[in-house]
Order: C-alpha cells, then sequence, then structure tokens
C-alpha cells in the first residue's frame, strides 16, 4: 500500500540478494565521513563510473564493426541502486499526498536500437568482452560489478523488511487511526503491510501512457526515448493518501520511522562487513581505471 523504496510492483516487492558471504575475523567497515548515512559506504558513485565507461567502450566497439546506432542513441547507463536514495515509506507529507498519491513519476527511457540481424548478437558478445578486457579482466570485472550489485540489492532488501516490520508494530493504531477517518477494513480482516491499497478498496491511478512507435520492416529499429511521464492518482487514493499522511503523524509511526533510520542502517551494514571490507576497495580501483580509460580516449 505505501511506497517503500524498492525496486517493486505494489506495497512491497524485494530484490533479489546474492549469497551473504561468511564474515572475516579482521573485517572492518570502511571509514564513513562525518555526518554521513551508514548507507553511503555503498560506492553508488564509483559502480555509476564503471557502467559509464563500460557503456562508452562498448559503444564504440559497436561503432567501429558497423554498428553506429547503439553509440548515437545512447545518453548514458540508467541511475544504479537508485532506491537507496528514495525515502522508506512515502507519502510523507500532504503535499506529497494531494500530488502523487502513493505512486511517484516515472523515470524517462532512452531511446532504444531493436535488431533483427543474427550476425549482431555474435559481434555485440564479442564488443562485451573487448569493453570489459580495456577495464580489466573481462570475467573479474563482470563478477564484480554482479557482486557490488547484489550488495546494494541486499542494503535495499534488508531494509524493506525492517520497515515492514515496524509498519506492522504500527498496523493497530494505524487502522485505528485510519477507520476514524472512514476507512476501516472490511470485517475479518486485520492491517497487512504488505498489502496493497485494494485492502481498502482503493482502485490507483496511472502513468501517462507510452506512445507506441512506428515499427519498421528492416533489419533495424530505433525506438524512440520516452521522456519521465506524471503520475496521475486518482481522486479516492489521494484522500486515502491524507487519511494515511495524518495517521503517521498522529500515531507517531513516521517520527519512529525517522528515529530508526539511522540505526536500521547501521545494522543492516553491520550485517554486510564481509562485503563492504572486500568489495569497497575493488569497486573504487576499478571506478579509477574506468576513469582514466575515459579520459584517455
Amino acid at each position: 500500500m505505501f511506497r517503500i523504496a524498492v525496486i517493486v510492483l505494489g506495497l512491497f516487492g524485494l530484490v533479489a540478494c546474492g549469497t551473504r558471504q561468511p564474515v572475516p575475523v579482521t573485517a572492518e567497515l570502511p571509514p564513513l565521513p562525518a555526518g554521513a548515512k551508514p548507507f553511503e559506504l555503498f560506492r553508488r558513485a564509483d559502480l555509476q563510473q564503471v557502467e559509464k565507461a563500460d557503456l562508452v567502450l562498448f559503444t564504440d566497439c559497436l561503432a567501429a564493426a558497423g554498428y553506429p546506432e547503439e553509440r548515437a542513441v545512447a545518453t548514458g547507463p540508467g541511475a544504479v541502486a537508485v532506491a537507496l536514495l528514495r525515502p522508506v515509506v512515502t507519502p510523507r507529507t500532504e503535499v506529497e499526498a494531494r500530488r502523487y498519491g502513493f505512486g511517484a513519476p516515472a523515470s524517462a527511457v532512452q531511446a532504444e536500437v531493436v535488431r533483427k540481424d543474427s550476425a549482431f548478437y555474435q559481434v555485440a558478445s564479442q564488443c562485451e568482452q573487448s569493453a570489459r578486457a580495456q577495464l580489466g579482466d573481462p570475467r573479474e570485472v563482470g563478477a564484480l560489478r554482479d557482486r557490488y550489485t547484489e550488495l546494494g540489492n541486499a542494503l535495499v532488501q534488508d531494509r524493506a523488511k525492517r520497515v515492514t516490520a515496524i509498519l506492522t508494530d504500527y498496523g493497530t493504531r494505524l487502522s485505528a487511526c485510519l477507520a476514524g477517518r472512514g476507512y476501516a477494513l472490511p470485517a475479518g480482516r486485520t492491517f497487512d503491510a504488505r498489502g496493497d491499497l485494494s485492502q481498502y478498496g482503493i482502485i490507483r491511478g496511472h502513468h501517462d501512457p507510452v506512445p507506441t512507435p512506428a515499427r519498421s520492416p528492416g533489419g533495424v529499429e530505433i525506438r524512440p526515448a520516452i521522456p519521465a511521464r506524471a503520475y496521475r492518482p486518482s481522486q479516492a487514493e489521494v484522500v486515502f493518501a491524507l487519511a494515511f499522511v495524518r495517521c503517521g503523524v498522529s500515531t507517531g509511526l513516521f517520527a519512529e520511522l525517522d528515529r530508526s533510520e539511522r540505526a536500521i542502517e547501521q545494522e543492516i551494514v553491520e550485517r554486510h562487513v564481509a562485503e563492504f571490507h572486500g568489495l569497497n576497495p575493488r569497486i573504487e580501483a576499478l571506478a579509477q581505471r574506468a576513469a582514466e580509460v575515459l579520459r584517455d580516449r
């Protein structure tokens, strides 16, 4: 029901998490700058730098092999680990409730090249290896990117579980408050922190539609970029979102989320101390190599 900062549909959704490694006795968390939040230990900018270099090298290779369209439409890699930057629960204010209900704008999508040339896939595989080889050992580069992405996913997943627990603890108080505002659950139903708006009979809104591009009969099709799209909450969703925000304040739910935020993040990063200890120096070094490769081009 409430939008949790995870890559999901509905109330809660959990992204894939890699196998957790045993914690070495000597493992320590990297130092955290004064005033920074524990999740800032995740080197999101470094991972983004690696993805950027990989895309540039990959599309340059394709262009040199006779496939320039991918480079022409590439605007950069998608943002990585964005769920780490979002509030854990929304809406939190009446302004947000009126504007978005329980939704959010859809991110822009860059143009896409769709090919029907079977020979392209062999070239693409070779270019993928070539791009990674300029950053290091191709297999190690790919494995490090995957493992660090899994770490980011694990942080989001673990936080979602803790937020779910807090919502569940406040479920009785929240339900009573919402019932007092005209939103009683059906007889026999109890508050479900993982449920969607349908448990209160609310129909959600929608995003602005995406235009359907014309199909190309040839061997290559360039689908145009899709700009960011507004979310249009239903009127019933907005009214319920306002009730939720007011109840979140009056029950102390929002205050508890704010009080617990840092402790939750600290507990989670300590649970992943082995990954941070082993992977952070490597992703930092790989990002530095990626920056050097791009600078020398």
